[in-house]
């Protein structure tokens, strides 16, 4: 009998043990990954920072609102923010550092960066244009039209096929840091004109306090291009997920 009550004590013992460690496996959360993602510091709508004093802590815009919806689908993940120049970009990702680059396309850069980086599915798609003073006699995006014209870049951006021609002279760049700095360069007259993505460009002006009507964006496109979040190859888990994310879900629009 007294056999008989050791082992059943023993038993509930064993019992209440295996027990609590399932409550704590089941408790436990799963591991979490951290994806660093690095972005430049304005691209609006898609993102653009709303503090100086932290700039990777106060990103905004449509495109961080797509990776928080990722996020609660996919708590595995947890999304950090790195804002450099875009020139320093293209060095970090060239050395492999970064997990991942917003927003881009593989037609800007370099066989170094493509072979590290994969492109996700696409988000939007988007084109460069021309801008020019209201009263410029430049009314059309022909290449053949713009040699000899001196044209405001930004630093450390890729500019498609017009790459051969400002690396041959057929089309001269003034290269700047910002936007704001394109503009003035176009209102003194002193280039021809300057590349601006379409999509960004409202923002961009507003935040500059210029005016669009002192202005003209040359409509047809020098180029468009689909955005895609280029993620280093060897992230292949994060790939997938990322990529079926994007495919299901309803991205914003953008005009």
């Amino acid at each position: 009998m007294d056999m008989h009550r050791k082992f059943l004590k023993i038993m509930i013992v064993v019992t209440l043990i295996t027990s609590c460690l399932s409550a704590i496996s089941y408790a436990t959360p799963p591991e979490q990954e951290h994806i660093k993602i690095l972005f430049g510091y304005r691209f609006p709508p898609f993102y653009t920072v709303s503090s100086k004093r932290s700039p990777s802590n106060s990103l905004r815009g449509i495109f961080i609102d797509v990776l928080k919806k990722f996020e609660k689908k996919h708590p595995e993940y947890i999304i950090q923010y790195k804002c450099l120049p875009r020139a320093r970009i293209s060095k970090v990702l060239a050395e492999g550092g970064g997990d991942a680059f917003a927003l881009s396309s593989p037609m800007f850069l370099n066989n170094e960066i493509v072979d590290k980086y994969t492109a996700s599915s696409p988000l939007w798609e988007v084109g460069d244009h021309l801008l020019v003073k209201k009263d410029s006699p430049i009314a059309e995006s022909g290449l053949n039209s713009l040699i000899g014209k001196k044209i405001a870049v930004l630093h450390g951006n890729g500019y498609g096929l017009l790459d051969e021609y400002f690396s041959s002279g057929l089309i001269k760049k003034h290269a700047v840091y910002a936007t704001s700095q394109q503009l003035m360069l176009v209102l003194k007259g002193r280039v021809d004109a300057a590349i601006c993505n379409k999509s960004t460009l409202p923002d961009l002006i507003k935040s500059s306090k210029l005016s669009m009507d002192d202005f003209k964006i040359i409509e047809s496109p020098l180029y468009t291009f689909k955005l895609h979040l280029l993620i280093k190859s060897t992230k292949k888990k994060f790939i997938k997920d990322f990529n079926e994310f994007v495919e299901k879900e309803q991205l914003p629009v953008i005009k």
